[in-house]
């Protein structure tokens, strides 16, 4: 593999702010954030008279949940839309995007935690977890 072809691992997360699933906006101030993951499900079906375990594939996938944290500003729109969720326990549509490498995936979130973090010597943060219902799309 040649080293040019190596890709920065620069990343956002966007959020949809119209409910469209279709413009996405990235949240401001965004400090760490892992992309969605889904795990394929596997089913044993080893027969009495096998003499070694046999797996198959489940049409099945379990989604993942996302920790992610930024430095709060009340009046971003983004981070208004997060408190939204919050207090609605509603559901919206994000995007997961590595900006180098021109990938994106969308997912469904819902929004499990939202705490804020205090250290005298730094902004206020929020941390949140979101919960990944339904991985739409990956694009390359």
């Amino acid at each position: 593999m040649a080293k040019e072809d190596i890709v920065d691992s620069f990343y956002r997360l966007n959020i949809d702010l119209d409910g469209t699933g279709t413009t996405f906006t990235k949240i401001s101030l965004l400090q760490e954030c892992a992309p969605p993951t889904a795990e394929k499900t596997s089913d044993t079906i080893t027969a009495t008279d096998d003499q070694e375990e046999v797996e198959v594939v489940v049409d099945f996938k379990k989604n993942s949940q996302i920790d992610f944290e930024i430095v709060y500003d009340p009046t971003d729109p983004t981070h208004q839309k997060l408190d939204e969720m919050w207090e609605s326990n509603s559901y919206a549509d994000f995007e997961y995007e590595f900006v180098k490498l021109m990938r994106t995936k969308a997912f469904t979130g819902q929004l499990m935690k939202w705490k804020e973090m205090t250290d005298k010597e730094k902004k206020l943060r929020m941390q949140g977890t979101l919960t990944v219902s339904n991985i739409i799309a990956t694009t390359v």
